[in-house]
């Protein structure tokens, strides 16, 4: 070996707290959910993967690291999230990470496609959709409604435009077209819904509300079309959901990378020392070129 010659050290199979949390997790609705004669079925394992590689791209985007993660009821949000399958990746759930003290809580707001989704999934009147937009100034809009035979419209939006925003519209389809309605907003009762969120943010608007205002008028609108619309959750999402309360309780804890001192034998006089990070009762998984 040449002398100042750099050493290598390849961390192989070494997993990301993200993916040790959402392990602990899995591991631990799975014992819960068994007990109350329960399954942790394969797509809601797949969910919360998902919702683990969400979380810790935000983080690592934020300059955030999982230790400074308050945990506290995280296990039965990521759990809720993952029965209904909601995928951030696909943007029906956004993840916002807000500081509280000396630890960042981790806030999930559903989008309007998240919304969609879940009434879609869980209506009781057989909703085929619920479509939510904003009309801006120039576009073509012409509502017609019908009370007994179902409401209908005509939407044409101006291509790429940038116009102002003069309100929001939701429509629901049903298969009985006699149930179709359309539930507008104004502008002024969006920014309502705006400022009453500011409120409840200490005088500040939300990243969501900051970065994505038109997504959050399509929200506000489906918000209150989805009011009227009656939903039946299954028994099985019930004492699923149930089983999270639990979860939260166990308190258990998590075992993140720390830093072990690794001494690498030369050729020279003096050994080459290195820190890396390792996982904690795991010798096995540094291996050196």
């Amino acid at each position: 070996m040449e002398k100042n010659e750099v050493i290598k050290v390849e961390k192989k199979g070494l997993k990301t707290a993200g993916d040790r949390y959402i392990d602990t997790l899995s591991k631990e609705a799975e014992i819960v959910m068994n007990g109350m004669g329960l399954e942790l079925k394969p797509e809601v394992k797949n969910a919360l993967f998902n919702l683990g590689l969400a979380c810790e791209k935000t983080l690592k985007d934020k300059g955030i690291t999982w230790e400074q993660v308050n945990k506290d009821g995280l296990p039965s949000t990521l759990l809720y999230y993952a029965q209904l399958n909601l995928n951030p990746a696909n943007k029906e759930l956004y993840i916002l990470p807000y500081k509280s003290g000396d630890k960042y809580v981790l806030n999930f707001e559903e989008s309007y496609l998240g919304k969609q989704k879940k009434v879609k999934k869980f209506s009781a009147d057989k909703l085929i959709d619920a479509t939510a937009f904003v009309v801006r100034e120039e576009d073509l809009y012409e509502p017609e409604i019908d009370i007994l035979g179902g409401d209908s419209l005509r939407y044409k939006p101006k291509p790429f435009s940038t116009k102002k925003i003069i309100g929001a519209v939701c429509f629901l389809r049903y298969e009985d077209e006699t149930r179709n309605r359309i539930v507008e907003m104004s502008l002024e009762e969006l920014n309502q819904v705006k400022e009453a969120s500011k409120q409840k943010m200490g005088g500040k608007l939300s990243p969501a509300w900051s970065k994505w205002e038109s997504e959050m008028y399509k929200k506000a609108v489906l918000k209150r079309a989805l009011k009227d619309v009656q939903i039946e959750v299954p028994v099985e999402y019930q004492n699923a959901y149930m089983s999270t309360e639990e979860i939260d309780n166990s308190n258990y804890d998590l075992d993140f990378e720390e830093k072990k001192t690794v001494v690498i034998e030369t050729t020279e006089e003096e050994p080459v020392i290195e820190e890396v990070k390792v996982e904690k009762n795991d010798s096995k998984i540094i291996e050196f070129e």
